[in-house]
């Protein structure tokens, strides 16, 4: 068996027989593979703090037909303020999934693992709110894997931004009020949130946290990108319905 080197983030964990894990890594050179820990679950095993979901790990992997099997691993960052608050443990979860979800096997994007990489690091060091930090992710995950909605003109007749005031997750983009009859699931998207998309998707996240949207802005954008989100993945996204429940009870809470 081939022996292979890279540098990964571990996007989910799953115990495997008496005492092993099966990590799903994320890798710019190797792309989305699963490795196999053994062992991993034993309390004095070295690989406990390395299998840990969000850890970004160094690895030497013996390359497997469809399994790799990890034979040594070295802890870059643990993210472990991610597991001390719940709302950023919840968004790094979606993060998590949605690029486990829309990614195939072993297919090398460098740009995409800084992305994760980068989204974590802002998220870990608390320099950017979660729900924006996740916005960030979402738009700029959609401009790395190729399906960035149309955002400048009408998507169907190409009428200009100014006139499009609504979003087509079907239709792919930006609708103007003329084409809006057509479609039966276009949303609202006004200017405020047309302008932070754009934003977005420009600023680094050391720039991101700088951004102070109002919250009907966001409510708006969020609408906007997991209705496009929701149309794209064909499954579910179980941590959607954890943030959902937690965006609840922090109102619920607020009117308490």
């Amino acid at each position: 068996m081939a022996l292979v080197r890279c540098e990964g983030i571990v996007l989910k964990v799953k115990d495997f027989g008496e005492a092993d894990r099966i990590l799903t890594v994320l890798s710019g050179s190797e792309g989305k593979f699963e490795a196999l820990a053994r062992g991993a679950r034993r309390p004095r095993s070295r690989l406990v703090g390395v299998t840990q979901q969000f850890a970004q790990v160094n690895l030497l992997l013996f390359r497997g037909r469809n399994l790799d099997t990890i034979s040594s691993a070295e802890l870059v960052s643990a993210h472990s303020s991610l597991w001390s608050d719940v709302a950023r443990m919840a968004y790094a979860s979606y993060m998590a999934e949605l690029v486990d979800k829309m990614t195939g096997e072993r297919e090398r994007n460098d740009q995409l693992y800084s992305l994760v990489v980068a989204a974590f690091d802002a998220l870990d060091s608390g320099a950017v709110a979660p729900r924006i930090a996740s916005l960030a992710f979402e738009i700029k995950f959609m401009a790395t894997s190729g399906f960035l909605p149309e955002l400048g003109q009408c998507v169907l007749c190409g009428a200009p931004t100014g006139q499009s005031v609504w979003f087509g997750p079907e239709a792919g983009g930006l609708v103007c009020g003329r084409c809006r009859p057509t479609l039966r699931d276009a949303v609202s998207f006004g200017p405020a949130a047309r302008e932070t998309a754009r934003l977005l998707l420009a600023l680094t996240y050391e720039r991101v946290g700088v951004l102070k949207p109002r919250e009907d802005t966001l409510d708006e954008l969020e609408t906007v990108f997991r209705a496009y989100v929701d149309h794209r993945v064909e499954r579910k996204l179980h941590s959607l319905d954890f943030i959902r429940d937690l965006i609840k009870m922090e109102q619920e809470g607020g009117q308490g």
